[in-house]
C-alpha cells in the first residue's frame, strides 16, 4: 500500500513538473485547473477585445496532457483528466489546426471592461474637484465667508452642476447622473474619463448642457446695514470668474479709489484677475465700516 501510494505521489510529482516545464517555455502559458478557470477566462476576455477569432493548435504529450498554443498569443497547459471541463467553456469541440471562435466571451468580457469604468468615474470626479482651479476657489470663498459671513446662500442650483455649499453630495449625484447617461456606453465612459482627467471642455456633454458653471457659489452678507453679494465659480471650460454686488454707492467709490487691483462696473467689482486677492476682502471691510 505504501508502495502504491509513494508510487502515486512521484507520478503526480513528475506530471507536476512537465506543466512547468511546458508553462517555462512562454511567458504567455498558463495550466488550466478548474479551480482557476476564473484567470483562463480572463485571458481569453483578453484575446476578444483583440479578434474574435483566432488560429488553434492542440499538442499532446506522452501522458495525454494536452498544450493548446492559441496563435502567437497565448498557451493552455490542460492536465488530460481536466480536459473534458475545459472543452466545456466552449460552443463546440476543439480539434487540432481549427480556429478558436471567442465570441462567447465578448459580453463578459466587454462588461468586465465596463464594471471597471464605471469604477474608475467616482474617484475621477473628486480628483477633478480636488484639483488646484476648485481648492483656489474654495479657499476664496472661505476666506469671504471667514470675514462677512452668509446671511443667505443664493446659488442658482439651475445654472452651476456642483455647489460649494453642498460640494460632496453634489458630487455624487454627478457621478449617478453620468452614470445613467453613460453606463453601458463603454466608448462614451472612456472619452468622458479622459476629459475628466485631462480636464478637457465639459460643456458639450449631455449631462452638462443644462448649466452654465461647473462649480461654485452666490453668497448674501450683510456688513453694517450694506448688502453684499459675492459670485465664485468655475465654468465648464475650468476658468474661474468672482464678482461682488455692493449696495451702498458710497462704499463703491470708496473702493475704487483706494483699490487697485479690483475694477468697478456698475454696482459691481471684479477682480483685474480671476479671483480677488484675499488681501482685498479686508480692504472692502475697511472702506464698509468708514463709510458707515
Amino acid at each position: 500500500m505504501d508502495l502504491y501510494n509513494l508510487a502515486t505521489e512521484l507520478e503526480q510529482i513528475e506530471r507536476e513538473r512537465k506543466y512547468r516545464l511546458l508553462e517555462a517555455t512562454t511567458m504567455s502559458a498558463i495550466s488550466y485547473l478548474p479551480a482557476q478557470i476564473g484567470v483562463v477566462k480572463a485571458r481569453l476576455g483578453d484575446l476578444v477585445r483583440k479578434k474574435r477569432k483566432w488560429g488553434l493548435e492542440i499538442l499532446e504529450d506522452d501522458d495525454g496532457n494536452k498544450d493548446v498554443r492559441i496563435e502567437n498569443e497565448l498557451r493552455i497547459v490542460v492536465p488530460k483528466e481536466h480536459w473534458d471541463s475545459f472543452q466545456e467553456m466552449f460552443t463546440s469541440k476543439l480539434t487540432n489546426d481549427s480556429y478558436l471562435d471567442l465570441n462567447m466571451f465578448l459580453n463578459e468580457a466587454l462588461e468586465d471592461d465596463l464594471r471597471e469604468l464605471r469604477e474608475e468615474l467616482k474617484p475621477a470626479l473628486f480628483k477633478l474637484f480636488s484639483e488646484k482651479v476648485f481648492t483656489s476657489l474654495d479657499r476664496s470663498i472661505q476666506v469671504w465667508i471667514g470675514r462677512f459671513g452668509v446671511t443667505t446662500y443664493l446659488t442658482n442650483r439651475a445654472a452651476i452642476a456642483i455647489p460649494y455649499e453642498n460640494k460632496g453630495r453634489q458630487i455624487q449625484k454627478l457621478h449617478g447622473d453620468l452614470l445613467r447617461a453613460y453606463g453601458d456606453d463603454k466608448g462614451g465612459l472612456e472619452m468622458l474619463l479622459s476629459d475628466i482627467q485631462s480636464k478637457r471642455p465639459l460643456g458639450a456633454r449631455d449631462v452638462f448642457k443644462k448649466y452654465d458653471h461647473l462649480y461654485g457659489t452666490r453668497i448674501r452678507s450683510v456688513q453694517e446695514h450694506v448688502t453684499l453679494i459675492f459670485e465664485a465659480v468655475v465654468d465648464m471650460s475650468f476658468m474661474t470668474s468672482q464678482s461682488i454686488l455692493v449696495s451702498e454707492e458710497d462704499v463703491l467709490d470708496k473702493v475704487e479709489e483706494e483699490s487697485e487691483v479690483v475694477k468697478r462696473v456698475g454696482n459691481k467689482i471684479y477682480p483685474e484677475g480671476e479671483i480677488f486677492p484675499v488681501s482685498f476682502f479686508e480692504t472692502l471691510q475697511d472702506a464698509i465700516e468708514e463709510v458707515e
